[in-house]
């Protein structure tokens, strides 16, 4: 489903930095980066399931409104926050609050951004991907708005969906909390 995000994970990606713990008179042994995350927007918890079957030392969280299964979970402070088709979907106007809600739960945040149009449509005839802006478009967001992010890497890459064809995604990783305000 989503290769960027799990190589994140599994490789213990963090922006060229190495961790690792020092055992009493022993080879230093790597220390998972990410033992915690929240999908946010998780709608019925596939991706989160998906994740924690392929890395064991992670244990997720899910967060989605729209969901009454996750619309209540408490919300804490994670090692990563992640969403996955998630942002094209909501109002353009309320993407900036959303990006910093997400920041404050981690100190490293992925977006995965479908750049393609949904084959699904909204009852008012929009599609449901109400929010198709172009990669450089995305990418004006994050570096606009007051944010104060260093966007490490950006991707697009297309894959085959056995439900809806070719899909192009921007993979985002942010790795900064702070905002910078006028």
């Amino acid at each position: 489903q989503y290769p960027y995000l799990l190589d994140c994970i599994i490789q213990n990606k963090n922006h060229n930095r190495i961790f690792t713990v020092k055992q009493r008179g022993r080879t230093p042994k790597r220390d998972p980066l990410y033992r915690t995350a929240v999908d946010y927007g998780c709608g019925k918890g596939g991706t989160m399931r998906w994740l924690e079957g392929l890395a064991p030392h992670l244990t997720v969280t899910g967060y989605d409104p729209g969901n009454p299964l996750y619309r209540d979970t408490l919300l804490t402070h994670y090692d990563l926050a992640y969403s996955c088709d998630v942002l094209e979907h909501i109002e353009l106007e309320d993407i900036p609050e959303t990006i910093h809600k997400m920041q404050s739960l981690a100190p490293v945040n992925i977006q995965i951004i479908d750049l393609t149009p949904a084959k699904k449509h909204l009852p008012d005839g929009r599609n449901a991907h109400i929010t198709l802006l172009t990669k450089e478009q995305w990418i004006d967001i994050f570096s606009s708005e007051g944010f104060k992010h260093h966007i490490d890497t950006i991707q697009t890459y297309s894959e085959p969906d056995p439900n809806y064809g070719e899909r192009t995604r921007l993979c985002v990783t942010t790795t900064s909390r702070t905002r910078e305000r006028s």
